[in-house]
C-alpha cells in the first residue's frame, strides 16, 4: 500500500513532507519483512526508528533504515540471533547477542535488566556481539514505565579523534539516562561524546547542507564545514577533554568489560555491511523503591525541575529546558502535526525501496514517488 503524505511544508533551502506515524511505520515494516526480519523484531526496530523521528532525533530515525536492512541482506547481522545469557548473578548479566541487530539485542537485554532489578533493586547488563543500536534513549526509557531509572550506553567503531588527535581513534560512544517524574515530562539525557553526532554530519551531507566549523576534521586534519569531508578519512571532534574522557570510560564498560570489540577491532557498521561488528553495550535498571519512597522521589524531582526552570534568564535566552524536554515537546508536535521528512531523505529511502523491490514512499498530491 502506498504511503500517503499529510501535507507539504517548505522551509528555507529545504523541502520537507509531513507523514503520519502510521504510514512511516508501514514503510519500515515492509522493509524489514523484505530483509528477512521476523514480524516481532521488525516491529521493535521500526518502533526505535519512529520514536527517534518523532522526538526530533532524525539522525537515528528512518534515514538509517537502509543500512540496517542491508546488514541483514548482506549477512553482517543475523535476522534470527540466538541471544544468550553467559553469566547471571542477582544484579549482573553478561549477554552474547549472536551478531543480531543492535536494537533487538538491546531491548532484550534491557527487559531482563528490568526484571532482575524488581527483585535485586539494581541490575547491570553488559552485552557483546551486537551492532549499532540506534537511539540510546529508547532503551533507557524502557525503565520509565516500571518507575525505574534506566541507563544505556554503547561503544562504537572509531569515528572520533582523541582529545589532541586528528584522526578517528575511538567511537563517540553514546550515553542515555532516563528518570521518571510525577507530572512533568521524564528527564532524559541522550548524548554522544562528540561535538555533534556522526548521524548529523551524514544527514547534512545527504541534505546538501553546510555544518559548523568545529564539528569535524577532514582527512588532512583540517577543520571543515563540508560534511562530505567526513567520509572517507575525516573524523568527528570530541566534546572537549571531558567528552573524550567519558568516551574512554564507556569504551571500557561496554567493550572491554563485556568482551566485545574495542576501538579499531570494530569495522564501520554502515559501510562493512557483510561483516560482524561485535559492538558492546551496557544497560542498567535501578528500582527507585529500593532506595526511597517512590512518590517522595518523584515529588523532589518535580521540585528540582520547577526550581531550575524558574532561574533568572540570561540576556537573549528564550527559556531553560531540562534534559529531554525539547524532545518531549517535539514528540507531542509530531503526533499532532505529522513527522517531517526532507526530500533528500525520501529520495534516499526510495532508491533503497526500488533496490529491494518494495513500493516506495509517495509524496505530493499527484501520488508520484520521488525517485
Amino acid at each position: 500500500m502506498a504511503v500517503s503524505v499529510v501535507k507539504e511544508k517548505t522551509v528555507p533551502q529545504e523541502k520537507v513532507y509531513l507523514f503520519s506515524e502510521k504510514d512511516l511505520r508501514d514503510f519500515c515494516r515492509r522493509s524489514f519483512k523484505k530483509s528477512g526480519l521476523s514480524r516481532e523484531d521488525g516491529e521493535l526496530v521500526t518502533d526505535t526508528l519512529i520514536q527517534a523521528e518523532m522526538r526530533g532525533v532524525d539522525t537515528h530515525g528512518i534515514v538509517r533504515l537502509p543500512f540496517y536492512c542491508k546488514r541483514l541482506i548482506d549477512g553482517g547481522s543475523r535476522a534470527n540471533p540466538e541471544i544468550k545469557v553467559l553469566t547471571e548473578r542477582p544484579s549482573i548479566l553478561l549477554i552474547d547477542g549472536d551478531n543480531g541487530l543492535g536494537q533487538v539485542i538491546s531491548a532484550w537485554a534491557m527487559r531482563r535488566a528490568i526484571e532482575k532489578a524488581r527483585s535485586s533493586g539494581i541490575c547491570f547488563a553488559a552485552v557483546r556481539n551486537s551492532c549499532h543500536f540506534g537511539m540510546a534513549a529508547y532503551y533507557a526509557m524502557m525503565a520509565l514505565s516500571e518507575d525505574m531509572v534506566g541507563v544505556a550506553a554503547s561503544n562504537a567503531p572509531p569515528v572520533m579523534a582523541a582529545w589532541g588527535g586528528r584522526t578517528a581513534a575511538i567511537g563517540n560512544n553514546p550515553l542515555a539516562i532516563a528518570i521518571p517524574t510525577d507530572k512533568s515530562f521524564p528527564l532524559v539525557l541522550d548524548m554522544a561524546m562528540s561535538v555533534a553526532a556522526g548521524g548529523k554530519v551524514r544527514l547534512a551531507a545527504l541534505n546538501k547542507e553546510k555544518i559548523p566549523l568545529g564539528w569535524i576534521l577532514d582527512a588532512q586534519g583540517r577543520p571543515t564545514d563540508n560534511p562530505a569531508d567526513f567520509f572517507p578519512g575525516g573524523t568527528l571532534l570530541p566534546l572537549g577533554h571531558k567528552g573524550f574522557g567519558l568516551a574512554v570510560m564507556i569504551e571500557v564498560l561496554s567493550g572491554v568489560l563485556s568482551g566485545a570489540g574495542i576501538l579499531g577491532e570494530m569495522g564501520l557498521w554502515f559501510r562493512d555491511t557483510a561483516v560482524p561488528i561485535n559492538n558492546g553495550h551496557f544497560f542498567m535498571a535501578l528500582d527507585i523503591r529500593a532506595f526511597c519512597d517512590l512518590d517522595g522521589f518523584k515529588g523532589r524531582v518535580e521540585k528540582m525541575i520547577h526550581e531550575l526552570k524558574s532561574s533568572p534568564l540570561a540576556e537573549g535566552s528564550t527559556g531553560i529546558f531540562m534534559p529531554g524536554e525539547i524532545e518531549f515537546l517535539k514528540e507531542e508536535a509530531s503526533r499532532r502535526d505529522g513527522i517531517s521528512v526532507s526530500k533528500e531523505v525520501i529520495q534516499h529511502l526510495n532508491r533503497f525501496a526500488l533496490d529491494i523491490g518494495i513500493e516506495p514512499l509517495n509524496v505530493g498530491s499527484d501520488g508520484e514517488a520521488v525517485k
